[in-house]
């Protein structure tokens, strides 16, 4: 398999050659991948996720530097965060706190005139570029927001050991700026958040600070007929479903996200208030059921690229995968009803056929080795 390395002298150890695999694997998710530019590292735990997701971060960085390097030019691009984001930026950010920015073409003396307002006698052809640049889109007015590094995720007992292997796996000339956010003191302020390379943090603060819209299943109704296509008991759940605070009743009953509360906005705290470049979920099993509050919360950060690490991705049941999915924004699966009908029904059905199936699914976005096969990163399902 292909490998790829850093500079000599960015980490203070050497690659090991899964570790490379698994550099050479990840940044290739994220810069070709368009559908899903992230994904789920699931190498046994031991065999160093935790560098392999540092090696990362700093081969991103180094790519970027050389880039602006090339360019001859230091200008801030705007982060392209995800497809829901960009058509509904208006709609979700109208209630925060986060001020309005007018972007004014620096060529255009008509967007100027236009933010302005113009008297009678302006020209047709005025007139003409004004309707021409209302009608195109909203993106004249837009509600922006500070564009952040890498947020790390992961469990309270591991948020010092993450922000050790920071410090001490990387050189002193390659050094991360890193802020470790926990604790009653904590920043207030996102913009803060925004000049750190690196940000780790706690599923409970994920929980207590993401947006408080969160997402409804797009088809509650086929987890209740699951008797219906003869399911196994192991895929369906007769736990009764909570009910989640935030999503309004109307989109409960449309099956869809609850995209049109702003309400709600303002109630976010720091981490839901940045446009992430990269959100990493750490012991990613935290958030294996996808009714919980705390797996809708980690979905509903706003970031570029994903990233599940796990060493036991499913521990339960099939519907483990499922909260990987949504979060990783791994189309058509993240929906609900295209996971019941794509993976769990062939998989009742025919269940030879339909882990088949799955295996080719998981391929494509995860990679697997253990400690007994290092150098194999076909993923081996193992069925309980």
């Amino acid at each position: 398999m292909t490998e790829s390395d850093l500079p000599p002298g960015t980490l203070s150890v050497p690659l090991m050659r899964h570790q490379k695999i698994a550099l050479a694997w990840m940044f290739q998710k994220e810069t070709s991948s368009f559908n899903c530019p992230g994904g789920i590292l699931a190498d046994d735990q031991g065999l160093g996720k935790t560098v392999s997701t540092i090696a990362l971060i700093l081969k991103q960085k180094i790519v970027s530097q050389l880039k602006s390097e090339s360019s001859c030019k230091q200008e801030t691009e705007a982060l392209v965060l995800d497809a829901d984001d960009e058509s509904d930026n208006a709609k979700h950010e109208s209630g925060s706190h986060v001020k309005p920015e007018l972007k004014v073409s620096s060529n255009s003396e008509t967007s100027v005139l236009s933010a302005c307002g113009n008297d009678e006698n302006d020209s047709s052809d005025m007139e003409k570029a004004e309707d021409e640049e209302a009608n195109s889109s909203t993106r004249a007015f837009q509600w922006k927001r500070p564009a952040a590094g890498t947020l790390i995720v992961c469990p309270a007992s591991v948020v010092r050991q993450w922000a050790r292997e920071l410090d001490e796996k990387v050189s002193e000339e390659s050094k991360l700026s890193v802020l470790v956010y926990h604790g009653s003191n904590r920043t207030k302020d996102p913009n803060e958040l925004a000049e750190y390379d690196v940000v780790v943090t706690t599923y409970a603060i994920v929980t207590n600070e993401a947006p408080n819209k969160f997402l409804v299943d797009e088809d509650e109704n086929d987890e209740k007929n699951t008797d219906r296509y003869g399911l196994a008991s192991g895929f369906s759940n007769n736990k009764k479903r909570k009910v989640v605070v935030g999503a309004s009743k109307k989109s409960k009953r449309r099956g869809r996200k609850s995209t049109n509360d702003t309400s709600s906005e303002p109630d976010c705290g720091p981490l839901g208030k940045v446009g992430w470049f990269r959100i990493v979920l750490d012991e990613a099993q935290t958030i294996k059921n996808y009714r919980t509050q705390m797996a809708r919360s980690c979905c509903t950060l706003r970031a570029k690229r994903r990233w599940c690490l796990s060493g036991t991705p499913i521990q339960n049941t099939i519907d483990d995968l499922y909260s990987y999915f949504r979060f990783l924004r791994y189309d058509p699966y993240a929906v609900y009803k295209s996971f019941y009908s794509t993976i769990k029904v062939p998989i009742s059905r025919n269940s030879c056929q339909g882990y088949k199936k799955l295996q080719a699914v998981l391929r494509a976005i995860m990679l697997r080795r253990t400690k007994g096969t290092l150098i194999i990163s076909l993923f081996s399902l193992m069925v309980g």
